[in-house]
């Protein structure tokens, strides 16, 4: 299914090897649609990084709380979770501070890492009899496949897929390779490499990881730990969550293998600290920032303003998400995000593409017809998505409203960037440069 967005964002890495990639490619077909997407694109990974924080943190307090560490208590609390959560983001900002080429060893060792432990994981529990597996969980194993029984087939198995198919979808290592296209080697192995290959292991680890727990578990107790959690029963959040059911195997490696999952919340956040602050460069080079963003320290090669705006930025909304009145909103925005990040930059970028591509302006040289067929395949993919997580969000986004409603409302950071774009035109015009003159097509470096 995502093949076709894999050759789109292949082509775009290929042709433009320089920093936010996408970002130049799609403003130069339509400048204030293509700012307005990327811009949702940055800020919803901002909230992206301040919740994967978070949920570090969280996570290592319900692997303790499984495990009935009598500390876990405190790691859960909400003021130590977000001491824990800020501690986390500063340092991961502050490695890329001191060097660029530091902050992409971290992501590349911290990335490693967590992919090992994960597909240890998985091959642990496939290594698992099925007996020893119920044994260990008990009464909580038998709790979670009675309530199978009472959860629909939409909200059950469709919802376990559906959701796969979501962390898929909008995964923060898509468009990795063309963020940092002018910091890597610059032929199209590379950006074959990069693009292609980021889709294809990354769907097949994922895959297997999804497969191998529904083998050793079996498909009826995530099915009935997915209703207990969205119907409030009991242990459901604890026990639809992999690394806590590792945990209550009780094995040294399981107990190992579970405390090495706050490294899968971690791994995403390496890279997109480095995705925020390209696109944040990208855009003050545009001149739609300020230029301040775009400074860039000769001795580090990092774009330090950037970065301490992001993690300013994302400490607010780790403030706002744990310790503030609004932080049930919040939870609300977050689970929208995913639905922000869909419609509103990667749907309307391929929607941009294709209009561009069928009046036969491409600038990617690849046959137009070729292209149309990747933009009407892709956005036909990802419109099938849109489509049940607009109608059916309390199964695939955990949130309830109409369709019109969520729409209106994921749609704000879209609109913001078009305001943004329109304000800065109108300045920039009566200072003597108008952002079109910025937006020509530039020859690829």
């Amino acid at each position: 299914m995502f093949i076709p967005g894999a050759l789109l964002w292949y082509f775009i890495t290929r042709q433009y090897p320089r920093t936010a990639g996408d970002y130049v490619y799609f403003s130069r077909l339509n400048p204030p649609i293509g700012f307005a997407a990327w811009f949702n694109f940055t800020v919803g990974e901002m909230l992206y990084d301040a919740v994967l924080v978070y949920f570090a943190a969280a996570q290592l307090g319900m692997v303790m709380q499984a495990l009935n560490n009598p500390l876990a208590n405190a790691v859960l609390n909400p003021r130590n979770e977000f001491i824990i959560a800020v501690m986390l983001i500063t340092i991961l900002i502050m490695v890329n501070i001191v060097s660029a080429r530091a902050g992409l060893m971290m992501f590349t060792i911290i990335s490693l890492t967590a992919l090992a432990t994960f597909m240890a994981s998985a091959i642990y529990v496939l290594s698992l009899p099925r007996k020893f597996i119920e044994g260990m969980l008990g009464s909580a194993f038998i709790e979670a496949v009675s309530e199978a029984s009472k959860a629909s087939v939409t909200g059950g198995l469709y919802g376990l897929f559906g959701m796969a198919a979501f962390t898929t979808a909008v995964w923060a290592y898509v468009n990795y390779p063309v963020t940092i296209g002018g910091e890597i080697r610059r032929d199209r192995l590379t950006a074959l490499l990069g693009v292609i290959g980021m889709f294809i292991l990354g769907g097949l680890f994922f895959t297997l990881f999804v497969a191998a727990f529904l083998k050793g578990f079996g498909l009826n107790f995530y099915v009935g730990a997915g209703y207990m959690n969205s119907n409030d029963i009991d242990n459901g959040f604890l026990l639809i969550n992999p690394a806590v059911d590792l945990a209550l195997l009780r094995t040294p490696l399981s107990i190992a293998l579970a405390y090495s999952s706050v490294l899968w919340y971690i791994a995403p956040v390496t890279g997109v600290i480095i995705q925020v602050s390209r696109y944040l460069l990208a855009f003050s080079m545009d001149r739609v920032l300020p230029r301040a963003l775009s400074y860039v320290s000769l001795k580090t090669h990092s774009p330090i303003v950037a970065h301490l705006v992001d993690l300013v930025i994302t400490v607010a909304l780790m403030y706002i998400l744990i310790l503030t009145p609004f932080s049930s909103a919040l939870l609300y925005a977050i689970d929208l995000d995913a639905l922000i990040l869909l419609i509103f930059t990667f749907i309307a970028s391929i929607l941009l593409a294709l209009v561009m591509h069928m009046k036969g302006t491409t600038k990617l040289g690849v046959d137009r017809r070729a292209l149309i067929a990747l933009d009407v395949t892709y956005l036909a993919v990802l419109s099938i998505f849109a489509y049940y997580w607009l109608t059916q969000p309390q199964y695939y986004l955990f949130i309830t409203g109409n369709p019109l409603q969520l729409l209106a409302e994921s749609s704000i950071i879209f609109v913001i960037g078009l305001v943004i774009f329109i304000v800065t035109d109108y300045v920039r015009s009566r200072q003597g440069i108008p952002l079109r003159l910025v937006y020509m097509e530039i020859p690829p470096e």
